[in-house]
């Protein structure tokens, strides 16, 4: 391995690829893709137990089965035994797009319609496909399953909207259904025998009897976009969950033929997987906000609360920082979120909270997006106060004040620091003393002015008097520093000017222009 070749992703829960869970014994597994790399989860407490390698390009399906994992990228299949890569299938000459778990065999489908039949048990054996089906030039596949005591047959969904019963054992095609004239996104086998529900790119769902060709019932929620994930409830409850682009699950009652309830906000993007677990009121998702949540469906009235999530940044980072000796990354993303990465373990990294954000959102009736604070720009931060208080200051985007967070409670912290300046000026630049007890803030009309971190009172503001301007810097002040000693504090200005000053006294002691 290379000195900066890539190891492992951080603060990457699950990318735009539908998971993959399997049960092993009592236990439960799913298998996410992080980019270019996939990790196994297990679903008792969402503790990330393995990370499979890198591969040369970005996964675009996954399937898992015993110790394997097969992982699409490219027009090629990666088999992994365990963690490491054991074989690459290259049959396909499109990009495979869907990848299924059928017995002892795998199938792959590519963009064309190329459906390759893989036997992954005789891998010593040969690397050649064992069967090669060509599905229909206006047929464009979107999803595959297998409809429960159907032997050796599967199910493919089309972009067309008509979906078609093959027999993979004779590679003959027994049936093509009509569809309902819209895309068909999703499709899952229910525990009653014969029946399949389709999640179509309309927003409706439909519940349909593949025996006799007869729909069941169907519903709508195309309000909330297209279905894009489904799954049935297999612990006695009749209960079908959907999820749409919208990010909303929506939970239905199939013996009333009617919606049951709503999971609003469920994800701040758009729904990828649902899966219940066998025979538990447990619900997994995940979508597109980079993020894997588990519901329960426990309380009297039939309502599902979060019972566990692994999440990280929904929007690009912004700035990031190693604290702790590197043993933590703290994180500041667009997504308003400022977080805190373990780079040892896993299930340590969390979001710092900005006070009761969900429960000023839900009282308010708007997203929890409204209320936090706007995305970090800039942060510092001193570890030799962390069990004092508050230890991490920072800069937000188009605000007037700097917020401060006591990382020992990964809590914001009771004091805002707002610069005495005569126009409400941003703050764009800040800094905190070796000491941790001062804090610097830099605005854009050229400001600067130190605080007490401990009480949040400030002290004084440092002033270039040889300007006409009673200020630091003409321009915007772009960045602070402090020596190890208080002696001095040394700031940038917008217009190239660099200027040292007497740490206590705040007078101007030399510039560089």
């Amino acid at each position: 391995m290379g000195i900066f070749e890539p190891y492992r992703a951080l603060g990457y829960i699950t990318a735009g690829v539908p998971f993959s869970v399997q049960r092993r014994g009592t236990e439960t597994f799913v298998t996410v893709s992080v980019g270019k790399a996939w990790q196994i989860y297990d679903c008792a407490k969402l503790t990330l137990v393995l990370v499979g390698p890198q591969l040369s390009k970005k996964i675009r399906a996954l399937a898992s089965c015993g110790d394997y994992t097969f992982a699409a990228f490219g027009t090629d299949v990666a088999v992994c035994r365990r963690a490491h890569q054991v074989a690459t299938w290259s049959s396909h000459k499109e990009k495979v797009d869907l990848l299924f778990t059928f017995g002892d065999h795998i199938l792959s489908i590519d963009v064309k319609g190329n459906l390759f039949i893989w036997a992954f048990k005789e891998l010593e054996q040969s690397l050649q496909p064992v069967g090669h089906i060509l599905l229909e030039e206006k047929f464009s596949p979107t999803c595959i399953m297998h409809p429960d005591t159907y032997l050796n047959k599967v199910i493919i969904g089309s972009q067309e909207g008509s979906f078609q019963l093959w027999n993979i054992n004779t590679q003959k095609k027994l049936y093509e259904f009509k569809g309902w004239n819209a895309s068909i996104h999703c499709c899952v086998s229910s525990p009653a025998l014969d029946v399949v529900a389709f999640g179509c790119s309309d927003g409706k769902i439909h519940v349909h009897n593949v025996r006799y060709d007869e729909e069941i019932v169907s519903f709508s929620h195309s309000s909330r976009g297209a279905v894009t994930a489904l799954s049935f409830r297999t612990d006695g409850e009749p209960l079908l969950a959907s999820g749409g682009s919208s990010g909303v699950i929506s939970i239905w009652n199939l013996e009333k033929k009617r919606l049951h309830s709503v999971i609003k906000e469920a994800h701040d993007g758009s729904i990828i997987s649902l899966h219940f677990f066998a025979n538990e009121p447990v619900l997994m998702s995940s979508a597109a906000d980079n993020s894997i949540k588990m519901w329960i469906f426990d309380t009297s009235d039939g309502e599902a609360r979060l019972l566990r999530f692994r999440s990280g940044h929904s929007a690009p980072p912004l700035c990031i920082s190693f604290y702790g000796n590197g043993r933590c990354i703290l994180s500041a993303g667009q997504d308003r979120a400022f977080r805190l990465f373990s780079v040892i373990q896993d299930q340590q990294s969390r979001e710092l909270s900005q006070r009761h954000v969900s429960k000023r959102a839900k009282k308010l009736g708007v997203k929890e997006e409204k209320i936090k604070l706007k995305p970090v720009i800039a942060f510092d931060f001193a570890e030799i106060r962390e069990r004092d208080w508050c230890n991490v200051v920072t800069c937000h985007m188009d605000t007037p004040r700097a917020y401060v967070w006591r990382l020992q409670s990964f809590v914001l912290g009771e004091h805002i620091l707002t610069p005495c300046t005569e126009n409400q000026s941003h703050v764009k630049a800040c800094a905190l003393s070796a000491c941790g007890n001062f804090a610097f803030i830099g605005t854009e009309d050229g400001w600067i002015e130190r605080f007490n971190l401990q009480s949040g009172i400030s002290r004084g503001g440092y002033v270039d008097t040889s300007k006409a301007r009673c200020y630091a810097h003409d321009g915007e002040v772009v960045g602070i520093a402090c020596d190890a000693t208080n002696l001095k504090m040394i700031s940038a200005g917008y217009h190239g000017d660099i200027k040292v000053w007497d740490f206590k006294g705040h007078e101007l002691r030399s510039r560089l222009d």
